[in-house]
């Protein structure tokens, strides 16, 4: 079991404490509403799964934190996405930045008040050159 544990992530233990709590709650509010004895036992176990998601979550974080080696801040929204390496980030930067800058400047030509059709003819000739 401890090697089992050893292999899989925190975030992914976290996320099936989480799952497993969502089915205690359940089972919890079934076992308040027939007045059941281990609803006492439910609850303390709902607690300790949904307490077991939140440090799963948090520990996964930490750890994607310290595995950044881009020195760009991560971002929070998902917990799962692995943080680029330096490399990728230059060879995109290098592939498709570039292109994006000359779209950038054909668009603030076409885009701009007053232009002629002239001034984007002008444009567009640059681009192709």
């Amino acid at each position: 079991m401890k090697k089992v544990l050893a292999r899989m992530s925190m975030t992914n233990l976290g996320y099936v404490c989480l799952l497993m709590s969502v089915a205690a709650l359940g089972i919890f509010v079934y076992a308040l509403a027939v007045q059941s004895p281990a609803a006492a036992l439910l609850g303390a176990a709902l607690f300790v799964l949904m307490t077991s998601a939140v440090v799963g979550f948090r520990v996964g974080a930490r750890v994607r934190a310290r595995m950044n080696e881009s020195d760009i801040d991560l971002p929070s929204e998902n917990i799962w996405a692995r943080p680029l390496r330096r490399e990728q980030i230059d060879r995109y930067l290098a592939r498709y930045r570039n292109t994006r800058d000359k779209h950038e400047h054909m668009l603030q030509t076409v885009t701009t008040p007053g232009a002629s059709a002239h001034d984007v003819q002008q444009a567009m000739e640059k681009h192709a050159a």
